[in-house]
């Protein structure tokens, strides 16, 4: 995450939607760095909607609840960890974390 090229990419707009769920977790120049230097920086209809999704998923969910959770990095991940077991019947991790 490059401050001087998200810099540069923020010189070329006005404002700043993402509307990429998929990508919205990376603190890249191109997604997390032009916020710094663009407002507004809003979520797109998709994005929101995916996120609106999730949070009634979590909130009021279907039982049993299963979680899956993976990944290389279980450091960035122990608050998700902490907060889900609150939540679902069934927590399985995967990946590097095993």
């Amino acid at each position: 995450n490059d401050p001087e090229h998200a810099k540069k990419l923020a010189a070329l707009a006005d404002l700043y939607v993402n509307d990429a769920f998929g990508t919205a977790h990376r603190a890249h120049a191109s997604t997390e760095g032009v916020t710094k230097y663009l407002k507004p920086s809003v979520a797109g209809f998709l994005l929101q909607k995916e996120l609106d999704y999730l949070v009634g998923a979590v909130s009021t969910p279907k039982r049993p609840f299963a979680a899956i959770v993976g990944g290389s990095k279980v450091s960035s991940k122990i608050g998700v960890i902490e907060s889900l077991l609150e939540k679902v019947d069934i927590l399985l991790l995967g990946g590097g974390m095993i």
